[in-house]
Order: structure tokens, then sequence, then C-alpha cells
């Protein structure tokens, strides 16, 4: 996933990952870039109210999940929780540092 201000998804202890209440999640088809309902797999989109210095607040990732429900998972925690599925295909390696080209 990427590093976005305040998009910290902790995950239960029935696996899935949950926004907190400042953050959000929606799944995006691939082809068109809709929102999808949940059950359906799609490219993650993440939005956070906390950054105000630049434009950050909403990210589209290359990563792959579904929304898993809106309210009621059996860990207790209220709204949205998800899992990733993967990246992808083809998708740019990349971490919250450079990446660096093998050496010649």
């Amino acid at each position: 996933m990427v590093e976005q201000t305040g998009s910290i998804f902790l995950e239960c202890d029935q696996g899935f990952l949950h926004a907190p209440a400042y953050a959000e999640v929606i799944i995006r088809d691939v082809a068109d870039f809709s929102a999808l309902p949940p059950g359906q797999t799609g490219l993650v989109e993440v939005l956070s109210m906390i950054p105000r210095s630049y434009p950050g607040h909403a990210l589209l990732t290359e990563d792959l999940g579904r929304i898993e429900g809106l309210d009621g998972c059996a860990c207790g925690r209220r709204g949205t929780h998800f899992t990733i599925a993967g990246r992808v295909a083809k998708a740019e390696v990349r971490g919250c540092s450079d990446t660096y080209e093998p050496a010649a």
C-alpha cells in the first residue's frame, strides 16, 4: 500500500484491514475507474481528511483489494473493512524509500 498521511489501516483478529474514522477506502473498476460495490475486487483508492499542505487526500494505488463490509465486522469495529488481493500485473516495485537499478 502507499504511504499517505492519515492512512493507517490496522488489521483485526478476523484478518480484515479497517479504515479509521478520518480515512476511507474506495474500490475502483480497473477498466473505467467507477466505484465498485462491496465484494468485488478492483483498484484500491485511499482517502484521508488529514493532508492539508499538499493534494494527497486521495491516492489511487496499484493494489487490488475488496471491501468485505461497511459495518458489522466480527471483531466489533465499525466502518469499512477490506482485504488486499495483490498488485496489478506489471506494477512498478516501489517502497517508502528509493528503489535502485541493479548494478551493471
